[in-house]
């Protein structure tokens, strides 16, 4: 079990890495990166954060509702901090930063290849 969450942080840092490296390329072109890529992004990223947190949930004394993967999809920004504070405490809102970072580094990377390099 716990292998399978490993092997979805993996596939998230990799699609990251991916992104980053396709919004680098594009930015230091003087490209924008388009809206349908920016989607699938999120989609993908919401998607994997999901599925780390129902099988992380497993292993935790987390008492969580019937609908609470439904509630994820719907509500991560708000519901996935809930989660990692109440199962990790503290170490849980660095956590949560890390998902953030990982969402964000593409953005992030694109900006500076734009405003130093292009």
């Amino acid at each position: 079990m716990k292998h399978v969450s490993l092997y979805i942080i993996i596939v998230l840092f990799l699609l990251c890495f991916a992104v980053a490296f396709v919004e680098v390329t594009l930015n230091l072109k003087e490209q924008e990166i388009s809206g349908s890529t920016e989607l699938a992004w999120t989609f993908i990223f919401v998607v994997l954060v999901g599925m780390w947190v129902q099988r992380d949930s497993a292993g935790k004394k987390f008492d969580k509702p019937f609908d609470f993967g439904f509630f994820l999809y719907l509500f991560l920004p708000i519901l996935l901090p809930y989660y990692l504070v109440r199962t990790r405490g503290v170490e849980g809102l660095v956590t949560f930063l890390g998902f953030a970072a990982i969402y964000y580094l593409p953005f992030f990377a694109g900006l500076v290849a734009y405003v130093y390099y292009a």
